[in-house]
């Protein structure tokens, strides 16, 4: 076997990006939440413990939690023979699980929360500041990274990887997608669909569909999105984001999913040209995971030089994972591994133009969790 092969096999094997938020799954949130002190807004940590100064050096082994196969284990390796060092991993099925070992009196070097998690860590005090000037690759980065939303000025984080949501089908099977969301319970899926097993992205999907902001929180507008998702139902397979296998198996002709998700699909089908990514009109959401380094890390130097590493190696990276990185040496080799497809790249104006999940927040997140309770319990 050769070795591009067993990368193949290790890509196909990996977890999707993010695991579901499961039936009541918003409640675990909540209490991964109240674990970590970030509840309703609350800080854990004073601004001052944000504000150590650290430094890019070798300061021990790199205790590591992220997503199971969401790097390049090749990277890994080359990491630490070049520095003699170990990278201890560990890894979270999703973000309340990471929350919840934050608060638990776990040590990490380094995490990678997605966007609307980071903003909460921030504002809860929960993260280091960054010293970007003494992270050299950090200068490959799009500048629209500069000042995210999530982290004024990237004080404390720095992406890690980029995503958006589409619905990717079987062009083998369908050949009458029309570009909107509504495409989910296309006929000719026959009920091979499936909406992806997240709060999030399913309430996200109906608000976009239903002609509204991603985050809309009026209580109409969440009753109408509940109706939509209800009334999907019955042509659907189910709700998953167990998207690698339902596509590459057969058992579902189009999926909600991620971008990445359809490298990895491919890597797992006899003609890759068969599983195609649509982005929809009425909008997509978009968005990116980051870099940061928890205020109680012990080894915050080797986790500035791992970040530093990995975002050198950003096309290497990307081409593994595949998800794009937000580096300028990384779009032209992802391009061709997406063989140009546009649909798949996420670009500025993407994310420019598409919408980010907000951390919501009191009512608003409790009128979410009801709204995905009732939708699962229908």
């Amino acid at each position: 076997m050769t070795g591009r092969n067993i990368d193949r096999l290790w890509v196909a094997n990996r977890m999707t990006r993010r695991d579901a938020f499961k039936v009541g799954g918003g409640f675990a949130v909540a209490a991964g939440l109240s674990a970590c002190g970030v509840g309703n807004g609350a800080g854990t940590s004073s601004e001052s413990a944000t504000e150590v100064k650290i430094e890019p050096k070798i300061d021990g082994d790199l205790v590591y939690f992220n997503y199971a196969q969401y790097i390049n284990p090749s990277l890994v390796k080359q990491f630490e023979q070049k520095h003699g060092i170990q990278v201890r991993e560990s890894y979270y099925d999703s973000m309340p699980a990471m929350m919840a070992k934050l608060g638990s009196g776990n040590h990490y070097d380094l995490v990678f929360p997605s966007a609307e998690f980071a903003d909460k860590l921030i504002k809860a005090n929960r993260l280091l500041q960054i010293p970007r000037d003494k992270i050299p690759a950090a200068a490959d980065i799009y500048p629209y990274y500069d000042d995210p939303w999530y982290d004024p000025g990237s004080a404390h984080t720095l992406p890690y990887s980029l995503y958006l949501t589409g619905l990717g089908y079987r062009a083998d099977k369908i050949d009458t997608m029309t570009g909107s969301w509504r495409d989910i319970i296309n006929p000719q899926a026959d009920g091979r669909s499936f909406v992806l097993d997240d709060f999030q992205e399913g309430i996200g999907m109906a608000n976009l569909v239903n002609g509204y902001d991603l985050n809309a929180v009026e209580q109409d507008q969440l009753d109408e999105a509940q109706d939509y998702l209800v009334g999907l139902k019955p042509h659907l397979r189910g709700f998953s984001t167990d998207t690698i296998t339902n596509m590459s198996s057969g058992n579902a002709w189009i999926q909600h999913l991620w971008n990445g998700d359809v490298i990895n699909i491919r890597y797992r089908v006899d003609d890759p040209d068969t599983i195609q990514f649509q982005k929809n009109e009425e909008g997509w959401p978009v968005g990116s995971d980051v870099f940061a380094i928890p205020t109680d890390a012990e080894h915050p130097g080797t986790a500035l030089m791992f970040i530093d590493f990995i975002l050198e190696n950003s096309a290497k990276n990307a081409g593994w994972t595949g998800y794009p990185m937000p580096t300028h040496s990384s779009a032209k080799p992802y391009a061709e591994l997406t063989r140009n497809e546009p649909e798949l790249q996420v670009t500025i104006e993407d994310l420019e133009k598409g919408q980010q999940f907000a951390n919501l927040e009191g009512a608003d997140r409790e009128a979410w969790d009801r709204t995905w309770t009732e939708v699962k319990a229908a």
